[in-house]
């Protein structure tokens, strides 16, 4: 099953995978956050949860990027060999930078804000459809190129 050759082509997937659950859970607790203010529910809110696993998801999916640019070229010396897998990695640069930059100042800098808090989490939801974008066209690079 495992290529003995190509062991470092699942470095990159191992890296998305651990990074999409960290995201994908600070994503669940920014709704919450949303839910608690814009419809007055009530919830508890891990905020410094929250922060640190966003930071965690945007350190390890910039990472994941980086290396699969370094292993995709190393293995086939063309990165862009994975097509739309490499595309939507790279739409989702800024996203990362975005998301990472608001939530920083959101976090240094606190105060009541609605329209950027808003802001922050459009950013990061459309992020997380790009990263399940990312999980249906590295599954089929995978299994072209991998596998």
């Amino acid at each position: 099953m495992f290529q003995e050759a190509k062991l470092h082509l699942y470095i990159h997937p191992a890296i998305q995978i651990t990074g999409i659950v960290f995201g994908y859970i600070a994503l669940y607790w920014g709704m919450k956050r949303f839910l608690k203010v814009h419809n007055d529910m009530s919830f508890l809110f891990p905020w410094k949860r929250h922060v640190l696993f966003g930071k965690i998801a945007v350190l390890l999916w910039t990472i994941g990027i980086g290396v699969g640019i370094y292993y995709t070229h190393a293995e086939w010396n063309n990165y862009r060999l994975t097509e739309e897998h490499y595309r939507v990695g790279m739409a989702s640069i800024p996203l990362l930078l975005a998301t990472f930059v608001s939530g920083y100042w959101m976090d240094v800098v606190k105060k009541k804000r609605q329209s950027f808090c808003v802001a922050h989490g459009v950013v990061g939801l459309f992020l997380c459809v790009l990263v399940f974008i990312q999980i249906i066209t590295g599954i089929q690079v995978f299994f072209l190129f991998v596998w």
